[in-house]
């Protein structure tokens, strides 16, 4: 009786788990058929394309060709800079102990907590005092400091879930907290470390806000603020919206598939060491 029973079980899982990837891959496959479409077939949402219209692509391509390497431009250094300081703060905060270490850990956890609506306006008169306005290196500056609060989190509470004894063993051996932390720590923490990369790569690759506030030209724009170029009060390019769509989320599908066990771990708190 239970090995039908178990059968059952398995069979409705599985069909439950094909419903909710049907769900989550409709939009996606909606957007590649619009991306193949000619402006006449837009409207025929679900139908498939007739003739593949490639000239969508090559209209998000003139459009966005720059702004895709800005975006890239962007993102790899500020993922790069917020991880390190992360790291680096989040390790101290990882072993200390009494209500000092607490203290610090959640003054520096508001910084999760302030909507970017609210920085807007001094974030602009900032960036622009500092003759950053409209540079990819403002852009780093922004998202490193937006980004240090959660990097922090992620990574102290991370290291702490690294066994005490690590730390101990290393002491024994002669290994000072500097070197613990850059030759021991560090490499152990490598699903931790991709699972914040790619979390961190997706925030900032997806960012529209920051864009459109200190950028204003192609010398920084990125990908975000060209796709939605294409949406205005008079109309909306489909076609060429969705194919710059697709084309813009490659880069984090691409990350994501490189590093997904690595993602897996990390966000299970290093149980996979």
């Amino acid at each position: 009786m239970a090995d039908p029973l178990k059968r059952r079980q398995t069979i409705l899982t599985r069909l439950v788990l094909v419903c909710a990837a049907i769900v989550f891959i409709a939009p996606l496959i909606v957007a590649a058929l619009t991306s193949l479409k000619s402006p006449a077939e837009i409207t025929r949402v679900l139908s498939l394309p007739t003739d593949l219209w490639w000239q969508n692509y090559a209209a998000a391509f003139d459009r966005m060709g720059r702004s895709f390497f800005n975006s890239i431009a962007i993102t790899v250094p500020a993922v790069a800079f917020s991880i390190l300081i992360g790291a680096v703060a989040g390790y101290p905060l990882a072993y200390m102990r009494g209500a000092g270490g607490k203290a610090i850990y959640f003054l520096l956890l508001t910084g999760m907590l302030v909507p970017f609506q609210i920085v807007q306006i001094p974030l602009f008169f900032m960036i622009q005092g500092l003759g950053l306005y409209d540079t990819v290196p403002g852009m780093w500056l922004v998202h490193t400091a937006y980004g240090i609060p959660f990097c922090t989190f992620f990574m102290r509470n991370f290291f702490a879930s690294v066994p005490r004894s690590m730390y101990e063993a290393a002491q024994i051996e002669g290994c000072g907290p500097a070197r613990y932390f850059w030759k021991l720590l560090l490499p152990a923490s490598t699903s931790g470390l991709s699972a914040l990369a790619i979390i961190q790569t997706r925030a900032i690759w997806n960012d529209l806000l920051f864009a459109i506030t200190i950028t204003s030209s192609d010398n920084a724009r990125p990908v975000t603020v060209s796709i939605a170029g294409y949406a205005s009060s008079l109309q909306v390019e489909y076609g060429p919206l969705m194919a710059g769509t697709l084309v813009s989320i490659l880069p984090v599908m691409a990350a994501f598939l490189l590093f997904q066990k690595a993602f897996v771990r990390g966000l299970l708190g290093g149980a996979g060491k």
